[in-house]
């Protein structure tokens, strides 16, 4: 749990939080990222960070020094199981771009998993916190970014299916996860690196204490259930977490930063035409606790 204690006697009004429609989701104001943030600005970012899951800054123009700077006051950094995406100079960002050397599109959206339902790094031990994106480019048409909101998913389950699933776990398997998204498979010495790991389905959040729905396509089976019927579990339970009421859409813009909360949401990427839009991201991502 991050300490704030230390900002209380501070201010901070000058930050704005801006909810979107439904709560889910805040647009932040007031401040300049590649200035750093004081212990008052970060304290109200953070209490926004676990009221929303989600937060936007728009008209950020943040370098990967800064950026990493930012998501260094949430934890620990933690480098991409893939290391062929991260930044040679600084493997701590990650960066995801269709444009190739010669500034042109490659015509591929790099990593297809991010295309399909996942929380980031659930296949390790200690799952991602924060996942923290900028947008050098974007495209046109497409790319957009989905959220889903598993606390307000778990919620609104019956209590026949709470009871259910309530001591239930799933597996989370990297290899895996690379055959369901059609990707290249995993290596020898990435799944070295990471292993299988089983997760509870219901995660209790460490910070606000609430009960999430914790699956995705990182997610493989259900440990002590038959393959087909795990399956189906973890496909029910993902389709109910993004019905269109617990969702919010990212349309984004150029020098957007973006972050959120992996122990209580889902996201995918939206398709866009890869040969004809121009689209990167730097990611950062924060290292969390174990779920329980």
């Amino acid at each position: 749990m991050i300490d704030t204690s230390s900002a209380l006697s501070e201010t901070a009004e000058h930050v704005t939080v801006s909810p979107h429609a439904n709560s889910f989701a805040a647009e932040i104001g007031g401040v300049n990222l590649s200035q750093g943030v004081s212990d008052a600005e970060f304290a109200r970012i953070h209490r926004a960070f676990l009221d929303h899951k989600v937060l936007v800054f728009r008209n950020q123009s943040l370098e990967d020094t800064p950026h990493q700077a930012f998501a260094a006051r949430f934890g620990t950094l933690d480098g991409h199981i893939n290391k062929s995406t991260r930044q040679k100079n600084m493997p701590n960002v990650q960066i995801f771009s269709n444009v190739g050397g010669d500034g042109k599109t490659t015509g591929v959206h790099p990593e297809k998993g991010t295309l399909v339902w996942h929380t980031d790094k659930s296949y390790t031990a200690t799952p991602s916190l924060t996942t923290i994106l900028r947008s050098p480019a974007i495209a046109k048409e497409g790319g957009d970014t989905l959220f889903a909101d598993t606390a307000r998913a778990y919620d609104a389950l019956s209590e026949t299916t709470k009871a259910q699933i309530s001591s239930l776990r799933a597996v989370h398997d990297w290899a895996r996860s690379r055959i369901k998204s059609d990707e290249r498979p995993a290596t020898e010495e990435e799944i070295t690196a990471a292993p299988p790991v089983d997760h509870p389905i219901v995660r209790t959040h460490p910070e606000t204490g609430r009960q999430t729905i914790y699956v995705g396509n990182h997610s493989s089976h259900v440990v002590g259930m038959a393959a087909p019927e795990g399956e189906a579990l973890l496909a029910e339970l993902e389709l109910h977490a993004t019905q269109k009421q617990f969702i919010y859409r990212h349309k984004w813009q150029v020098n957007d930063v973006l972050m959120w909360d992996n122990r209580c949401t889902l996201h995918c990427v939206e398709p866009y035409d890869a040969a004809k839009e121009k689209r990167a991201v730097h990611r950062v991502v924060v290292k969390g606790d174990k779920p329980v």
